[in-house]
């Protein structure tokens, strides 16, 4: 239970600060320019997940079901590895921040992004890997020493005068730079330790699909902020984006902290379902019963968070001028959430089981659903319509997530084949 409790608290932290990024943008700046300044940020965003993907998914569902020298060579790899992707990807940011042309999307705000990646992603890693290593209460403290510095970076701004777009990143990275060198000197590892290369070889069978999945997803994310950019003006953008944060964006990260506690349990209980006699049948039955049960907790979770947030939310918006238009929005969000919490045993199980193709297949069919239903609804009734059709999206991806755990059920207990390059160590010998 404390295990469950520091994990739940450590995203709650990580969803205060990604909700505080947006938010503060749109407290603090004008309408317009929030919208400007949210279009540079979810590209950073989209940055930090397939990174997330490809590397830290990767630790929670691989580095989990492994002990001592072995799980420390994959964090090592995993780190070196998001140093690199954040070095190529800075260079491919900045790019698009000289040479895009300012219009429709601005990517303006890119040059005060680009030069934090690498902490970033250092910072975002290293949670994976306390949280691969059942340490939950390891991360909440290195989030917290991160938050907190953001935080008193982001008052001495205000103090100082007018805040701006720059200031608000700048006050995001030095926070991931501070909890990204206080996790580095508290374990002791080094990304120029790692192998980005061995990291890839390695993890190829989950990293690739991982990531595909990822893009897919994140192709989901840009079209709400660029696809929809000629229907709907920088005021209505801001208040859909401002709907999602405030609505959606916490259910999603609690959806993260759930997947960082389950995925290595259940993943243990994946591997162990492969060994032979009552010991596998004993697993494999644990994985099914620890799916069921918290797939109708969820369930029950999701129906009282609808009857919850959608008469409070319009209560509280309504009661803001500046707010106002997002109020319609609170129905269409609520169910959407809903549906992601419905969703997140299946994802579990799957991610647990090293499903990756299933998964991408999946997102596959939700982000074509949910583009085509915002894409309709957004030129068909505008702000409000683009909010339907996510919903219808995200309605359609829980079917097909149903349906893909339900098949795979059927081959649980078949082992993984060894790609770690490097013989297990030898039983022991009884005596």
């Amino acid at each position: 239970m404390r295990r469950v409790g520091a994990g739940l608290a450590d995203q709650f932290v990580v969803a205060c600060a990604n909700a505080g990024n947006t938010l503060l943008a749109l407290l603090l700046l004008d309408r317009h320019r929030s919208g400007v300044m949210l279009q540079s940020l979810a590209l950073a965003y989209v940055v930090m997940y397939l990174n997330r993907a490809f590397v830290g998914d990767v630790l929670l569902a691989l580095a989990s079901r492994y002990d001592g020298e072995r799980r420390d060579r994959l964090v090592r790899n995993g780190l070196a590895t998001a140093t690199a992707f954040a070095a190529v990807s800075a260079v491919v940011l900045l790019g698009f921040w000289a040479f895009w042309p300012r219009g429709d999307v601005n990517l303006t705000d890119l040059i005060w992004v680009a030069p934090f990646l690498p902490v970033l992603l250092l910072q975002d890693t290293g949670r994976s890997s306390y949280l691969a290593d059942r340490q939950p209460a390891k991360a909440l403290a290195n989030d917290l020493v991160a938050v907190g510095t953001q935080a008193v970076a982001v008052t001495v701004l205000l103090l100082a005068g007018v805040p701006t777009a720059g200031g608000l990143f700048v006050c995001w990275g030095l926070g991931a730079a501070v909890g990204a060198a206080g996790y580095l000197l508290r374990t002791g590892h080094r990304p120029w330790q790692g192998r980005p290369l061995r990291w890839v070889a390695e993890t190829r069978h989950l990293s690739g699909w991982f990531s595909a999945t990822a893009v897919i997803g994140q192709f989901q994310v840009l079209a709400v902020t660029f696809l929809v950019s000629h229907q709907l003006n920088p005021v209505a953008l801001s208040g859909l984006r401002g709907a999602q944060t405030a609505l959606l964006q916490p259910v999603q990260n609690f959806v993260t902290a759930v997947q960082g506690l389950v995925v290595p349990r259940a993943s243990r209980l994946a591997r162990d379902a492969a060994r032979p006699a009552d010991e596998g049948v004993r697993a494999a039955t644990e994985l099914r019963r620890l799916t069921r049960k918290l797939a109708l907790a969820f369930t029950a979770l999701a129906v009282v968070m609808v009857l919850v947030v959608w008469p409070l939310a319009v209560f509280v918006l309504g009661r803001f001028d500046k707010f106002a238009d997002i109020a319609k929005l609170a129905l269409p969000m609520a169910l959407q959430a809903a549906v992601y919490l419905v969703q997140v045993p299946f994802t579990a199980a799957l991610r647990a089981m090293h499903r990756a193709r299933m998964l991408f297949l999946q997102y596959v069919v939700f982000t074509t659903t949910s583009i085509i239903g915002l894409l309709v609804g957004a030129g068909t009734r505008g702000l409000e319509g683009a909010a339907w059709g996510l919903t219808a999206g995200a309605a359609a991806g829980l079917m097909v997530m149903v349906g893909l755990y339900r098949y795979s059920l059927r081959y649980l207990g078949e082992p993984e084949p060894d790609r770690s390059g490097e013989p297990e160590e030898p039983a022991a010998i009884p005596a």
